[in-house]
This record gives structure tokens, C-alpha cells and sequence, in this order.
């Protein structure tokens, strides 16, 4: 441990006693690069062993008030209640090893989820559907059982089921009738309630209409007449500069129209009395892991004590906790912390805390249970159309007690839409001019943008809510439960432009993040040691900051005083903010709520559209730079890259660096994908490895920013490669780039011309010098990531695809429009498609009470018959019934069909001379036989078996069936139950665990042929017993490079080759056989292109080369056709849940073998680290000189950065003003007059600071961040950035 004023290295543990000379020396000490994560690691153990001591000891004060009450009989009450709170609950531990603690039992645990829930829905759609249900009676029998109590029909406000059902058909999720759609049309055509001559006059105008206006009078009803679209007004004070009124409220006020909301309250009621709350989560709760890190699953023995019952003494819970390190009455059990939902994370857990801290209200009975009602928004513009002007501004509400894998489904309509932003009229230049003679500036149009934003949210949050925000909602609850609920705003989604407008900042400005104030100039050190202080600096909605809007709002109301002022500049540019109020804080700051703590990274557009876009376009720029035909290899080689699973890795366009209208899912495929595309196309090999170095840190950061389920062991490791990624970025930066004279790309230069002319008329045909720029937002956000999980849960939970998904109902519902005025027409959609899915649930209930009723009345009848009660039932008689769908349960499946099959031996003739089909027969009854030992429980021998064993196997009529398709079921790293296709054809390649003791854990084949042999075992089995059905996998073996280096330590993907075979005789194992069930998943192998193709390892082989081979070569020279790639690489990035076989610590993943070390050391690696990134002033040890340690934080705040307590310290900021303000403010406002919107803008396009979140981000900002005031046009793809896809984007 070096002394106070020292500085130690945590390389090599050397010892300075100057800062410089350690920053020197730690630039070029190989060794920091590898100890600097352990460095990492150690603190955050140590924060979290700092932080469980305070939580001990606060626990043994409570317990000292609890068990003293005569000494302190004025708060015994108190101490009582605040005992109560502390009394924790926890769940036993699952299959899993997985438990929950509650900070009070709750009346009831939600229910488990239902199995389409745990399902990839596009691989077990058919399973999930196919339900045997009761087969319906006939009508009369329907109609006797009546509907519910009150008389009225489930099918109410249409007056028969008929016009129901053809209703809901019109309106369902498709505005294109398929023949899928038209097949369903036939059905409930078909439905024994259908009637047609109950729609003979059937009029769709009129039933709608029906819909649109049915209400009913019970209030708790959701169909209440108080529930809906409401439409409302902003009204906005404006400012004129030179203008002085006697207040704000006096200044003139002009009134926006075409605000169409609902009722927060509303939304929060209707949801939670929805039935689907007996699946919700409504207290909050931690998780944790029992895992021991050994082979074996986790033990479901307890490592310490649980926490006694409420009726023991509260002494003994003190000294249960006390009897181990690991244990406390929060983690029981001693179990690693797992983060998953959002109710699962800190942030909720801390709101439920400090609900539970303040009195009961008055009259509510010690059992009614309180619960906070988590709301997360989302919000963000978009196009309705690819051709045309319209555009919607929908914002969107969560309800964060649901499962975020129902929400990231929008079938699954879980998105309650709250409000249509409008934007600022045309007509305003005309009001303003009418009044003050003069067009309104640029400024004066952003101020009131930005004033706009708020008004609407001080609109939603109304006396109504802040009513329930302060005091609760008591109702009952869909699962039957009374409860006082408090709404609690979570999170606010959405891409950068919008928080920036949210959170009241200057866009662009020095402080750029929404949720800390570090300097712009300091982003470039993302990941160090000081980034990570600085960090700490968060944004607060304090004193200070009211004190600083209410006094520039009160210069430009009461002095006139020009928006863009040098001294309103001095006031708020140190905090990079606005004078506008954020509605937030007006509403819900008097109750200790930070309204910067809402605004949560977002994956898609700040890593995926943002930082990832970036470097990768900047490859390109090099491989240009690089000359010859670099860039056409590159196309070639992404050309070449095989796809992977329904939709994970799609083919790559012809053109990769052609960069064309791309989603964020286009760019998420590359970032998986480009390490063996790009290899040894940098000219030198110092910078091809750090090309790698960079692509590797930000595979894997991404890979684990976008895991669905973390554990702690994950989420530091995210913190690891977050410091990784930072030093890979700047070394990549400062040594690469700069070695690179990189200009824009064509299609960079094109849009540039575009903008040029559309503003001065002519454009330049230069293509200009462009450098690589990473010191933006985007990149410094990258290391808000590892807090964000832990405060918010995984990043799925608050993506803005999510956002982006739900776009596709509202384009939708425009369609439906007559495209004017069509804000009110789509959310009239909204509402009527929320009635009807209301009406539906309502048949359904209706249908399960009959089912019940039936089952009493018929019992004759049996079940698995095709249903007629259902809306989407199978019609028609006669039809043979479908077959079984395979079980999600079932390891693998594989088609029963025996059409396909050829007799062994003539098959074999047509290949006398492929080496592949050697010994095929004496393999094929090997791999029999060692297959009845392991059914027997016997290990096979250690030699190969004998000819007579052979001879006792009898495959029956020497036949093998051939299949087409093998699917294989397997449990994911998150516990879902997710499926992969293999293919002989075209996804060929699996993996399979290799034996204990291997130096790799996995093993690599290709699939060359999918068979059954239907065989018998002479002397096992019984006489007249039938044949044994063997489900089988021709194979071709691959192995390990023992040349390569792979792995996390290496940055290095795993290389594999096939194993050689030179001729008939040589090397037997080179082919062999595989059972299904012991297959792990589909590998995703990419060719080696740097190394080429060779012959050596195999001849002429029509069998090897018949497949995915055969693919390989299709569109080359015919002399490649037998040929192989020298090697492969192992896409490990190429889902989540690959990633996590190879980094380890899934919670799904259990009982595989686990090596014991860490994921970042998990193989030998002696080659010296490429981590060339400290140039930079930063210090590394924890230790420092506090002397120091406070000029460094001084100098990093910036001397005009303290807070101020009172308006008066704001003044010495001006001191100007102190004596002159009339004068000062005359004086600029003159220079204002006659100053148009967009003019005295600087141009920067004529800058070459390769800023490329500038150029990502301005196109747009006009319309939804008036902070920067550039008059651009939106960006002609900016609807292509969302995601196409139904749901999530593939695991």
C-alpha cells in the first residue's frame, strides 16, 4: 500500500512521489492492462462490504430501539412500526436455486407464468395454440347458460355475437387480409353462435359507432364513461426581447390546440383491475442465485440461517444474521444477486421503501396492503408514412409490475397510449408578428418548444393525480385483492434529442449527459478511474438549479432580456441548462423526486445507431484510406457469412459499405459478425490488432449490455469491458486513425451536398477530411450502463425499441384515417381496439364458465375434441385431426415420417471412393452400441467392440430414413425455452460439450446427414418386441487451431479446423456419429477468410461437401468445389445466450460444466497486452494526496460551478448587472432586432471535427429538441431505424 502522497502502479507495484511520473510510467507498463479489472473488482467488493456493515449496524440499532421501548416511550410506537419494516420476507429457493425477499409478505405471490410465456413464441406457436379444450354443445345448451349476473351479454354493446365477431375481425392487428386472415373469417364463420341472418344489415359505420359511444355506469368498469380521450390546451407565455412586463403571468399567451390525452389515474386503474394482475409483481422484491460455482447445480441447503418467523423474538433474528458473512435479513440465504424485471432492481425497491416510511392513512386497517403502481414512459416522433409530411408524437405508459417478456410483445398490447404531442402551429409567426410587428427569433421559437414539452406534462400529472401520487388509490385489485396503490413515475425512455428536451438542457452544450455534469472535454476518458468519480457529480433537481431558471425567467419576463444573453449564459451554462421549469419538478419536487434520475440509457440509438455506427462507418473511411481493393474484399467476405437461426444473422447485403437504409438490427448483425470480415485488411499488423482489440471489447460489451437476466458476477463484468472498451476506443483513436489520411464516404459526401444546396443553393463536389470522433454523449454513456441495470433492471426493460415496436400500431391505425386531422382519428382507434379486446376477454370468461358448467353436466364428454367455443375455434367435420404438436419439453424433435430412406449397402455403392463413408457401417453399429451401454448405465468399453458385438446389431431391412430438419430444444441462460434448427443445407454446424477434462469445453461438428435406423440388439431384446428407433447424426469432427489463441484474455475468437484427413486410411474419427439429445445448440462458425481455402484436409467428398460446403462455394470457381476454409471462427457473439456458454454464470445453464476460473482469465495467455491507451493524465491507485485529489475535482466542476443557496450568488456571476440592468439588457436587446429565426447559426458542415452524433443527431432536432436551432432536413432513414420485428431481437 503506497502512502499518502504516493502513487503505486498497479501493474508492477511500483512507487512514485509524482503524479506525472506515474501517469508516465503507467502508460507504458504492460502489465496495468490485465491487474486494472481486478482492480475494479476489488472495489466494488469493497463498496459492497462497506455498504452491508452500515445496513448491519443500522439493523442493530433498530433492534436495540425495539427491545428498549421503556427507554424511549415517546417513539415506541415508531420504533415499532420501523421494526416492522425491517421484518423481510423470503421465498424458498426453486429448481433453480432462486429465491425472493420481499420487504413485507405479501397476501399473494403472483401466479407462475403460463407456458407460452416461457416459449420462443416463433418456435412453439403451434404447441402453445394447440390446447385440448371442451368441444362446445349445441346452441340451444349455449344460450341456457346465461352470461353473467347482471344479465347483460358478453358481447355487449352489439346486439349479437355475429356483429361482434365480424367487428373484432375488422379491427384486429392486420390492415392487409391474408389468406391466414381470410382462413379465420371462414372459422368464426363457422362458430355454432354465428348467425347470418344477424348480419344481414350488417353496417361496420354504424357498429362502430355502437362502440364508440357504449358506457357503463359503474365507475370501476372499463367501459366508465370517465375513461378515454380527452382533448386539451397549452397555453404559453411569450417573451419579446426589450420587452419588460410587470410579471410573467402578464406577458402575452398564446394557445396551442390538438393535445389528445387520457387520464394517468385512469390508465393506472383500468390496468391493474385487468385479470392478467394474478401474473403481476406488485411488491417489489429482490432475487437472488444460490450457486456455488461447481459442476453441480446450486444446493438448495441454505448457507446460513433463514430468518426466523414474525412470532420469534426479534433478538434472534439479530443473531441468525450474525452467524454468517454471506447472510442478512435482506439475502437469507446468501445468494448472488440476479437482476431481471424491473420490480426486481433498486430503484423500485427504494420508492416502495420510502412509501412504506410515511404514515398510514387515516381509516385504512393494519391488513390493507400498500403497493407502489410503477409507470415507465416512453416517448419519441415518428413518420406515418415513407412518402408525405405526417407524423404522430405518441407517448406511451408501462406498467412496470408486468413482465417486461409480455410488454416487449406488441400483440401483446401492453402499451397504454397516454398522449399525442403537438407541435408548435405555423400559425404562430403570424400571431406574433400581428402583435410585435416582427417575426419571432430562432431563440424565442426554441424557448417556446421547449415550454410546450412541459405545459403538456403539467396537464397529465392534474389535481387528480397528484392526489393519488400523494395519498394513493384504494381499490380492488383484478386478482381479487384490496389495495391502496401510489403511482410512481420509474423511467422515461427515449433517444437522446428528447431526454435533452425533457430535462431541460442545451443540446451540444458543455455538459452533455442528462444524468451527470461532467465536461465535455473529459469524455474521452470514459472508463478510467476519474471517469468513474466523476460519475458520482449526478444532476439534482436542488435548490441551486430552481434558483438559477427563476432568475433568468425572471430577466426576460419582468426585463425584457434576450434569450441568447451573455448573462443568462453566465447563470445556466455551467450546468448546460435552460430557463424553462421542468414539469417534473413543479409537480413532484416538494416530494423528494429527482427528475434527472428518470432518464435511463438507451441501447438501440446510443450503442447500436450511435457509438457502434460510428466506429464501424469509420472502418470503412480506413479500408478506403487503405486503398487497393480492400473495400471489395470487405463486401466480399460479409457476403460470404453464413446466416443464423429464423432472423439472428440475416444474409448480408451485396454491398455492405454501401451503408443503405439500415435498423439498428443491420447494425447489431455487424457488430457480431465483423472480426473475420475485417482481418489483416489494415495494412500493417500493429493496427489490424488493434482493430480486432476494439471490435472484440465492444462485441462483448454489447453482448453483455443486452442481457435479459444478470447476475452480479455479469454486471461487473459489464463494468470490466466498459474499461476495456474505453482504452480499445481511445488507443484505436490515437494510434490508428491518426496514421490515416480518412475522408467522408461517398454516400457521406452526397448527403452533405444535399443539405449545402437546400440552404445556399450550391454545393461542393470536395469530399472532405473526416476524422473519427468518440468524445460524445453516445460514448460516455457507455459506463452509465452497469448502474442502470442495477437501479432499473436489464436493458430490455427500457429500450426504446420497445417504443419503437409500438410505432407500428399507431402507422397502422393511420392507414384506418381519412388522413386529416387524423391525431383524434387514431386514437379513437386506440380506444375502440381496447373495447374490443375487452369484449373478447369477456366471451372468453363466458366460454370458461360453460366449459366448467359442461364438465359437471357432461361428463360423457372428453376432452381433446376440436373446440367450438372460441372465437379462433377449428371448423369443419370430417377433417383428420392435426397431429400432436412436439412438447416444448422434449429435448429434441424429430419428424416420425419413414418416406425418405434408401438400403444402406446400394447407397453405399453410388460412393465406393469418398473417403467420408468409410467404416460407415462399422461406425454406425458402434455408435449403436455404445448407446445401449449408457441405457443400461454401463460406460462403454475403452476399445473399439468387437465384430461379434457388431454382428448382433440388426438394423431392420438394412434401411436408413433420411430427414430434412432437426430441432433442438434448450433451455436459455434467462430460463426461457428457446429452439434451434439444424439443417444439413444451410445451418449444418453444432456443438456439443466435450468430455470432462478437455482443455476446451465444447466440441464442433458439421452435420452432413439426419437419419433414423429402426435396429435391434440380438440377445437384449425380447422375442416379437419391436425394433428400437435410433435417432442419429452423421458428423464431420472440427477441432481446436492449436496455433490460435481464443478467448476473453486474448480478444480472440476460438479458431477451428476440420480434422485432417489425407487418405482412405488415415485418421478413422474424422467422421463419426452423434445422438440428437447430446447435441448443446446450432453453432454459428464464419469462415476464416484471411487464411483462404485449402484441399489438404480432405479430398474429392461429394457426401462432406453435399451441404452447408456445398454452400460455401456456390458462387465461385467450379476448381473450389473441393476445397474447405482453412479455418473457422466460433461466432460466441452471435446470440445472448451463446455468449453466455463461453463467458458462463447463466443461471439457465446449470449442471453444464463450468471451469472454476474467471471468465476474463479463462485461458493461458502470454502474449504481451495491447493496451496502449494510458496517454492520458489519469491516476490509477485508489489512494491520493486529499490536496490534490481537491484541486482535481475544482478544476473539474469548474470554478462557477458551486451552488448557490440564494439569488444573490448568482449575481457575482454577473457583475455587470449589479449596478446597470436596465442599461445592460437595452443593450442587448438592441443587437437582437431584426435578428430572423436561423440566422447568426454557425455552419457546421464547414467544420471538419468529424462529428458523427452531430451529423446522427441534428437532422431531427428541430422538431423534437429545439436546442440546436440549425434549420436541417430530417434524415431520410430515420424510419428505418426501427425494428421491423415482431417482439425482442433474437436472444
Amino acid at each position: 500500500m503506497a502512502g499518502l502522497g504516493e502513487y503505486e502502479c498497479v501493474g508492477c507495484h511500483g512507487r512514485f512521489s509524482e503524479r506525472r511520473k506515474h501517469s508516465q510510467h503507467t502508460w507504458q507498463c504492460k502489465k496495468v492492462g490485465k491487474n486494472f479489472s481486478e482492480v475494479i473488482k476489488a472495489r466494488r467488493k469493497r463498496e459492497r462490504e462497506e455498504r452491508e456493515a452500515k445496513r448491519e449496524a443500522k439493523r442493530r440499532k433498530l433492534d436495540e430501539i425495539a427491545a428498549s421501548p421503556d427507554d424511549h416511550p415517546s417513539n415506541a410506537s415508531d420504533a415499532s412500526d420501523t421494526s416492522s419494516v425491517s421484518a423481510y420476507h423470503a421465498t424458498n429457493p426453486d429448481d433453480f436455486g432462486l429465491y425472493r425477499v420481499y420487504p413485507v409478505k405479501p397476501k399473494r405471490l403472483p401466479d407462475p407464468p403460463p407456458v407460452e410465456r416461457l416459449c420462443d413464441p416463433s418456435a412453439f406457436a403451434q404447441a402453445v395454440a394447440q390446447r385440448p379444450r371442451r368441444s362446445a354443445p349445441d346452441v340451444p345448451t349455449l344460450r341456457a347458460l346465461d352470461d353473467d349476473e347482471s344479465g347483460i351479454p358478453a358481447y355487449a354493446p352489439f346486439k349479437n355475437y355475429s356483429s361482434f365477431a365480424l367487428s373484432y375481425w375488422q379491427n384486429n392487428e392486420s390492415n392487409n387480409k391474408s389468406n391466414g386472415q381470410m382462413d379465420g373469417l371462414a372459422k368464426l364463420m363457422q362458430h355454432p353462435e354465428f348467425n347470418p341472418a344477424d348480419v344481414a344489415k350488417f353496417d361496420a359505420a354504424r357498429e362502430a359507432q355502437r362502440l364508440d359511444s357504449y358506457y357503463e355506469d359503474n365507475p370501476s368498469s372499463p367501459f366508465s364513461a370517465r375513461d378515454g380521450w380527452k382533448h386539451g390546451t397549452i397555453k404559453l407565455r411569450v417573451p419579446k426581447e426589450g420587452v419588460a412586463y410587470a410579471s410573467e403571468s402578464c406577458a402575452p399567451e398564446f394557445t396551442v390546440e390538438g393535445l389528445y390525452y387520457r387520464d394517468i389515474v385512469d390508465i393506472v386503474e383500468g390496468a391493474y383491475r385487468s385479470p392478467d394482475v394474478k401474473e403481476w409483481d406488485i411488491i417489489p422484491s429482490k432475487m437472488f442465485w444460490l450457486h456455488d460455482g461447481g459442476n453441480d447445480p446450486p444446493s438448495r441447503t441454505p448457507r446460513a440461517s433463514p430468518s426466523p418467523a414474525p412470532s420469534e423474538a426479534s433478538s434472534s433474528s439479530s443473531g441468525s444474521s450474525s452467524s454468517s458473512t454471506t447472510s442478512s435479513p435482506e439475502n437469507p440465504f446468501g445468494g448472488m444477486r440476479v437482476y431481471n424485471e424491473c420490480f426486481h432492481a433498486d430503484a423500485i425497491w427504494e420508492d416502495d421503501a420510502a412509501m412504506r416510511e410515511r404514515p398510514r392513512e387515516v381509516g385504512d386497517p393494519e391488513d390493507l396492503e400498500y403497493a407502489i403502481a410503477p409507470l415507465g414512459l416512453w416517448s419519441d416522433s415518428t413518420h406515418l408514412t415513407s412518402f408525405g409530411s405526417a407524423k404522430a408524437w405518441p407517448v406511451y405508459a408501462y406498467v412496470l409490475s408486468q413482465s417486461k417478456y409480455v410488454r416487449g410483445r406488441p400483440s401483446a398490447y401492453a402499451a397504454h397510449h397516454l398522449a399525442y404531442i403537438p407541435s408548435l402551429p405555423d400559425s404562430f409567426q403570424d400571431w406574433y408578428t400581428q402583435i410585435h410587428k416582427i417575426a419571432a427569433t430562432a431563440a424565442v421559437l426554441t424557448f417556446l418548444k421547449r415550454e410546450l414539452m412541459q405545459g403538456i406534462y403539467l396537464l397529465l400529472m392534474d389535481e387528480r393525480f397528484m392526489y393519488a401520487y400523494v395519498h394513493g388509490l384504494l381499490m380492488l385489485c383484478g386478482d381479487g385483492i384490496l389495495r391502496r396503490l401510489f403511482i410512481r413515475f420509474l423511467l422515461y425512455a427515449a433517444d437522446y434529442p428528447e431526454k435533452i428536451l425533457l430535462a431541460c438542457l442545451k443540446y451540444f452544450a458543455r455538459c452533455p449527459c442528462p444524468r451527470c455534469r461532467i465536461n465535455k472535454d473529459k469524455i474521452i476518458e470514459m472508463g478510467t478511474t476519474n471517469d468513474l468519480s466523476r460519475r458520482n457529480w449526478i444532476r439534482m433537481d436542488n435548490d441551486d438549479l430552481n434558483h438559477r431558471i427563476n432568475l433568468t425567467r425572471r430577466w426576460i419576463f419582468q426585463e425584457g432580456m434576450p434569450l441568447t444573453s451573455v448573462y443568462i449564459s453566465r447563470i445556466l451554462d455551467p450546468l448546460s441548462a435552460t430557463p424553462t421549469r421542468s414539469a417534473f419538478s413543479t409537480r413532484l419536487r416538494d416530494h423528494g423526486f429527482n427528475f434527472y434520475a428518470l432518464f435511463v440509457p438507451d441501447l438501440l440509438h446510443e450503442f447500436e445507431l450511435g457509438v457502434w455506427k460510428s466506429l464501424f462507418t469509420h472502418f470503412l473511411r480506413l479500408l478506403h484510406a487503405a486503398g487497393n481493393d480492400t473495400i471489395q474484399e470487405f463486401n466480399k467476405r460479409f457476403r460470404q457469412i453464413p446466416t443464423y437461426g429464423r432472423s439472428t444473422i440475416r444474409r448480408f447485403s451485396a454491398n455492405i459499405s454501401d451503408q443503405g437504409k439500415l435498423a439498428a438490427r443491420d447494425y447489431e448483425a455487424r457488430v457480431k459478425c465483423v472480426m473475420p470480415a475485417i482481418e489483416a485488411l489494415m495494412p500493417l499488423a500493429v493496427d489490424d490488432d488493434r482493430v480486432l482489440d476494439v471490435a472484440f471489447d465492444y462485441a462483448a460489451w454489447h453482448a453483455l449490455a443486452k442481457l435479459r437476466e444478470h447476475t452480479e458476477f455479469t454486471v461487473e463484468g459489464l463494468e470490466v469491458f466498459t474499461i476495456e472498451s474505453g482504452k480499445s476506443t481511445r488507443a484505436f483513436a490515437k494510434k490508428t486513425c491518426t496514421a490515416y489520411a480518412t475522408i467522408e464516404l461517398p454516400k457521406e459526401a452526397a448527403a452533405r451536398g444535399r443539405r449545402t444546396v437546400a440552404r445556399t443553393g450550391s454545393a461542393s463536389t470536395i469530399r472532405k477530411r473526416k476524422n473519427f470522433n468518440y468524445a460524445t454523449y453516445k460514448f460516455h454513456a457507455m459506463g452509465d450502463y452497469a448502474a442502470a441495470i442495477r437501479a432499473y433492471g436489464t436493458t430490455d426493460n427500457y429500450s426504446t425499441q420497445i417504443g419503437e415496436l409500438e410505432h407500428k400500431h399507431v402507422k397502422r391505425y393511420y392507414v384506418r384515417t381519412n388522413k386529416h386531422k387524423f391525431t383524434f382519428q387514431i386514437a379513437r382507434h386506440v380506444r375502440r381496439e381496447e373495447k374490443l379486446r375487452i369484449i373478447k376477454a369477456r366471451v372468453a370468461a363466458r366460454d370458461a364458465r360453460r366449459d366448467e358448467a359442461l364438465s359437471h353436466s357432461t361428463p360423457e364428454r372428453q376432452l381433446g375434441e376440436s373446440p367450438a367455443t372460441s372465437l379462433s375455434a377449428a371448423a369443419g367435420e370430417g377433417r383428420s385431426p392435426s397431429p400432436e404438436p412436439p412438447s416444448p419439453a422434449e429435448r429434441y424433435h424429430l419428424a416420425d415420417s419413414q418416406r425418405d430412406s434408401v438400403e444402406l449397402t446400394a447407397w453405399l455403392r453410388t460412393h465406393p471412393q469418398d473417403p467420408a463413408l468409410v467404416d460407415f457401417i462399422v461406425k454406425l453399429k458402434d455408435h449403436i452400441l455404445a448407446r445401449r451401454s449408457y441405457a443400461r448405465g454401463e460406460d462403454p468399453p475403452s476399445s473399439k467392440f468387437s465384430a461379434a458385438d457388431r454382428a448382433r446389431v440388426v438394423i431392420v431391412n438394412n434401411k436408413v430414413y433420411w430427414h430434412r430438419v432437426l430441432r433442438i430444444n434448450y433451455t436459455t441462460y434467462d430460463r426461457q425455452r428457446a429452439q434451434d434448427s439444424i439443417n444439413p443445407r444451410t445451418h449444418a454446424d453444432i456443438l456439443l460439450l466435450s468430455p470432462a477434462g478437455s482443455a476446451h469445453e465444447f466440441m464442433y461438428a458439421r452435420v452432413l446427414k439426419i437419419l433414423h435406423v429402426n435396429a435391434r440388439v440380438v440377445g437384449e431384446h425380447v422375442h416379437g418386441e419391436s425394433p428400437e428407433r435410433y435417432d442419429i447424426l452423421f458428423v464431420r469432427w472440427m477441432q481446436l487451431d492449436p496455433t490460435h489463441q481464443g478467448g476473453f484474455a486474448a480478444k480472440r475468437l476460438h479458431r477451428l479446423e476440420f480434422v485432417p484427413v489425407a487418405s482412405l486410411d488415415d485418421d478413422p474419427d474424422a467422421f463419426g456419429f452423434v445422438n440428437p439429445y447430446d447435441v448443446v445448440r446450432a453453432a454459428h462458425l464464419i469462415p476464416c477468410f484471411a487464411r483462404g481455402r485449402t484441399s489438404d484436409r480432405l479430398g474429392p467428398s461429394p457426401v462432406a461437401r453435399s451441404g452447408a460446403g456445398a454452400v460455401d462455394v456456390a458462387r465461385d470457381d467450379e476448381e473450389l468445389r473441393d476445397t474447405d476454409w482453412c479455418y473457422y471462427y466460433v461466432g460466441m457473439f452471435v446470440d445472448r445466450d451463446m455468449f453466455m456458454r463461453y463467458y458462463h454464470g447463466g443461471i439457465g445453464h446449470q449442471g453444464l460444466r463450468e471451469p472454476s476460473a474467471v471468465a476474463l482469465d479463462d485461458e493461458e495467455f502470454d502474449a504481451v497486452w495491447r493496451d496502449e491507451d494510458f496517454d492520458l493524465d489519469v491516476n490509477i491507485h485508489p489512494v491520493l494526496d486529499p490536496q490534490e485529489d481537491a484541486v482535481e475535482a475544482a478544476n473539474d466542476r469548474d470554478a462557477s460551478g458551486e451552488e448557490a443557496r440564494t439569488e444573490d450568488d448568482l449575481m457575482r456571476l454577473v457583475p455587470e448587472l449589479a449596478l446597470g440592468l436596465r442599461e445592460a439588457v437595452a443593450e442587448a436587446a438592441a443587437e437582437e432586432i431584426g435578428i430572423l429565426e436561423g440566422e447568426g447559426q454557425s455552419d457546421s458542415e464547414d467544420e471538419s471535427s468529424g462529428d458523427d452524433e452531430a451529423e446522427d443527431e441534428s437532422e431531427d432536432v428541430l422538431s423534437r429538441d429545439p436546442g440546436a436551432v440549425e434549420d436541417r432536413d430530417r434524415l431520410e432513414d430515420l424510419e428505418s431505424d426501427e425494428y421491423e420485428q415482431e417482439g425482442f431481437a433474437p436472444l
